[in-house]
This record gives C-alpha cells, structure tokens and sequence, in this order.
C-alpha cells in the first residue's frame, strides 16, 4: 500500500511467540493504561470486537448469508460432564508484547468444579497475540479492545466418548506500562455454598487507586477454620464434612508482583450442606456469576437451577430484586449499575418456583456485583494519547468515526475530533469531524490514521490507528463443532465469520436453530438445552450468518 500525508510506515507483522526464557511482564490497569481503558472498556462489554462496526448509513441492499452446523451427541447418565469452561482472568489489559498465563476452570451444568479435565488453547484474532498450549499469552503489536480472543477448550474424556465446552477472554491491548496500587480486595463468591467434598473456584477482584482492576498479583489463599475443608494456591476450595455457616473463614492476601507495599486482604463465608440438604435440594446459579462494571452498564442476567445430579429443573416466574439501592436499578431482566463505586456482596436476589417435579418449592440465588470508578473520573499520565478506536474495522464504502483521546496537563481526559488528521489516502480518508471512510483493498493497514495531540508541558505526541478493511464473508463456524452432553444437559455455542484474508467478522446478524429431529432448544445467544432423547444428531444446530454489504 502506499503511504501518504504522514501516515506510518511500520508495516504489521505477525506477533512472534516468546522464548522460554522471556522475563514475565507484570499486568494491571493503570494511568498509563487508561487510554485504552477509555477507549475501549464500553466496546470489550457490548461485546462488539476490537473496534464498533464501522458505521455503515449506506447499504447495496445485497446481503451474504452462510451457514454452519454442529455434531451433537446425548448422553443418558448421571455421571458428571463438564458443561462450562472459564479464562482465568477472563479479561485483562497488558502492555504491547507483555506476557500474562492464562489459566481455566471447568465445571458441571450444577455449578460443580472438575478435576480430570484437558485444556486446549487458540487465538480467535491473531492481532492480538500468541497463545501458547498451556496458557501462555504474548500480546502483539496492535494496541486495541479485542473481545472474546483467547479461547480454551475443556476436554473431558470418559468411557462414553470425548466432552468439550469452550468460552474466551478478552483483552486490552495498551502502549503503556503499569504503576497503580492495590485498594481493596473481594473474593467472588462471597459466600459458596457447597457440599461435603465439593469443589469450587474462588476468584479475587483486587480494585486499584485508578479506579480499574489490577491483574499482576500475588495470592496467598487460606481458610481460618480447618472444619470449612482446605483451599489450595489456585483458590479451589475443598469442602469438609461438617454442616454449617462459617462467615469470613476464606481469606486471600493480594500484592502487586512488583512494590513494596502490604499485602491487602479479601474474605469470604462459606456454607457446608449437610448430606440430607445436599440430596434433597435444589440448587439456583445466576448467570453471569459475578458482576464487574461501570455506572451505567447494562448486563443480562438469567436464572438457572439443578437437582443434586446436576440434571435441570423447569422454572416458573423470576422475580428479580436489588436489596441495596446503590449497586443500580433493575430493567426487567437486565441491571443498570448506579453510580456510586463499591463493592455489594449478594446484592440482587432471584426467586423462582419450580415447575415439573418440584412444583410448589421455589429457589433463590444471590448475585455479587463490583461497582468502578465511573470512567470520566479516571485519570491519565499527562500527555499520552491515542486516537480512538486504535483498531478500526471497515468494509470498502461504510463509514466510521475517530477521535482523538489524551491526558491534559492535570491527567484528565479530553476527547476531540477536530485535529490535522493525516491518513493514507489509498486506504482511507478522513475529514476534518474525524469521519472515516474506507476507499481501499481488503489488507491490514497499521498507521494508516494518525493525528498529533496539542502540547502538554511543551511535549507533543503523535497517535496513531490500524485499519483493518474487510472483505466479503465467505464462511462461519460454529465452536465447539461436536459436543457431548447430559439429558437436559447445557452447551454454550458461539459463532465466528471470516472474509477471504481470515479477518474476524463482527458486524453480522446470527440466527441459532435445531435441525429436524434435534432434541431440545437453543436460544438467539447460542444456548443450547439438551433434549430427552439420547443419540447421535450431526447438524444438530445449526447457524444462519448473514452479513449486509455497504455500497
């Protein structure tokens, strides 16, 4: 491509895996780092991709549509199968080339943690980084909001044949380094509820003093009350045997990898069934486990619930309840976090009655929540910049919008879009409101947008962008492709597309179906419900991917 009125000429490459020796780079949010946190936390929530779809106003009217199918296989037993799988951290923001170990959990469709079980690692998004087959991520050259980009597979393997489940993290790929301390610390769950020699993951969120979770710790776990059971370095905790409440008996000491400064500490209750309750109930999960976000943030929640076998019981209503004002308000089955920071254990309740063969009982669930620092309260280090979205993704002749983000001389942020915009007009060009259009030939354009910030203590910096044009959508596909699962068994489907060049599609309207035959029902997020009919089903879901093409 041919480089023009400034624009860069470092041209991409792919990121290159890290030798065995590469020194571990510490990972947190920080005022460094708050350039892409602003840009780009909204973004990696809406679930969106590594930049808005490009503001397409103008359409030809044709649209490409391409299907995907999945194996499904039932499975009548009550042996427990693994049904979800979990990124530990299931989000983070590192450094360009830093180096983070991702690690995983994986549980049954109860909520249950599983010990025999493989997991298998691959990048979604090859700009964001390498991963490694135990974990490894290598962040690559590309600073940007990449959603749902590190993926893991949990494979379990039984006499009955191979089980899988697989999710993915996100990242936030930053220019900066990392300088914030540790504020407080939570453990999620707040209270577990669990039975004798049951196992469950423990996760701590450390709050920095920027306002942003910081994810370079060190962890030292452990129980103050031996009867509770034991607790391992990863934060699995075993339960004991003995029934009861025991409040605060989790505790987790979290400093940062690098400093000086004093571990803080987090704790949590636990609550040991007795074997009676243990067989006879009902257990109620609230999906997502835990909430994490910004006043104003919108999350879906749903409700869940599971025999001792882990087999799902029918729901009637739910009703939802927020027990403290200040953790947001409630729209239907949607929660809008308030305004006011903190940190709200147990703070919204779902109550259902059962249906079917528990008609008459109801369950209850309670939902954690973590409420940061509201983003225009979030400062900066004085003169960083960037121009936002730092990753743009355009078909040829659609439409976006940029901007350029930086810190004024007292770390606050300030967003504008009229600046010298200096572009490579072979690939794009770029007005003087920051509106973008895309001219040029499907590829990856690094430094293909640029602008220079105003000065700050008489330092100037200049940002740039990546402009990544697609192509087409020419296939889809479904993750996993075979799966093995329970009687009413859960599996969580998601769906990728792709042009010509292997680039990632976002902007594309997904419909979910069962083919002929196929047992059970899946829902417009993928979410399929196993049937009652045990045996093979090939094709068994089936995806629709339609993509609108721009003029």
């Amino acid at each position: 491509a041919r480089r023009r009125r400034g624009a860069s000429d470092d041209s991409w490459r792919p990121p290159q895996s890290a030798p065995d020796d590469t020194t571990l780079i510490p990972i947190s949010y920080s005022p460094r780092s708050a350039l892409a946190l602003l840009a780009g936390v909204m973004l990696a929530v809406a679930g969106c991709g590594v930049s808005a779809p490009g503001g397409i106003d103008r359409f030809t009217g044709e649209r490409i549509t391409v299907e995907a199918s999945a194996d499904i296989h039932i499975v009548a037993s009550a042996v427990a199968r693994v049904a979800l799988v979990r990124a530990i951290p299931d989000g983070l923001t590192v450094p360009r080339g830093g180096i983070i170990i991702f690690t995983a959990v994986a549980e049954d469709a109860a909520g249950r943690f599983l010990a025999d079980v493989d997991f298998r690692w691959r990048m979604r998004d090859p700009l964001a980084g390498t991963v490694s087959d135990r974990g490894l991520f290598t962040a690559g050259s590309v600073s940007g909001v990449y959603t749902e980009v590190v993926e893991v597979t949990a494979v379990q393997r039984t006499d009955a044949g191979e089980f899988v489940a697989t999710s993915a993290a996100s990242v936030i790929v930053t220019s900066g380094f990392i300088d914030t301390s540790i504020v407080s610390v939570t453990i999620f769950p707040s209270t577990a509820t669990v039975r004798p020699g049951e196992r469950v993951a423990m996760r701590p969120g450390a709050l920095g003093n920027f306002g942003g979770l910081v994810q370079d710790l060190a962890l030292v776990w452990r129980v103050t009350d031996p009867d509770v059971g034991e607790i391992d370095q990863n934060g699995t905790l075993t339960a004991g045997s003995k029934p009861g409440f025991y409040e605060d008996v989790v505790q987790v000491q979290a400093r940062r990898l690098t400093g000086s400064a004093p571990p803080v500490i987090g704790t949590a209750s636990v609550r040991v069934l007795s074997l009676a309750e243990a067989r006879g109930g009902v257990r109620a999960v609230v999906g997502p486990s835990v909430v994490v976000g910004r006043p104003g943030e919108r999350f879906p929640l749903v409700l869940f619930a599971f025999d001792f076998q882990g087999r799902s019981v029918p729901l009637g209503d739910v009703r939802w309840q927020v027990r403290d004002p200040d953790v947001g308000v409630l729209d239907r089955d949607r929660l809008i976090l308030g305004s006011t920071p903190g940190q709200y254990p147990a703070s919204v309740r779902a109550t259902a009655m059962l249906a079917g063969a528990y008609e008459g009982r109801t369950v209850s669930a309670d939902l954690d929540v973590l409420v940061q620092r509201p983003l225009t309260q979030v400062l900066g280090v004085p003169g960083d910049a960037q121009v936002v979205p730092e990753v743009i993704r355009l078909q040829r002749g659609a439409r976006a919008r940029v901007s350029l983000l930086y810190f004024d001389a007292n770390g606050l942020a300030v967003t504008t879009s009229e600046v010298e915009w200096r572009f490579d007009d072979f690939v794009v060009t770029v007005d003087a409101r920051g509106r973008v259009s895309a001219v040029g030939p499907p590829g990856v354009y690094a430094g293909a947008i640029s602008a220079e910030a105003p000065a700050v203590n008489g330092v100037t910096q200049t940002a740039s962008a990546t402009v990544i044009l697609l192509g087409p959508m020419v296939r889809a596909e479904i993750v996993p492709g075979v799966v093995s699962l329970d009687v009413d068994g859960l599996a969580q489907f998601a769906a990728l597309a792709f042009d010509a060049a292997d680039n990632r599609l976002f902007d594309i309207q997904l419909v979910w179906e069962l083919a002929a035959g196929t047992p059970g029902s899946v829902t417009a997020s993928g979410l399929y419900v196993a049937g009652d009919r045990p045996g093979d089903y090939p094709g068994g879901v089936r995806l629709k991917a339609t993509q609108r093409l721009a003029r």
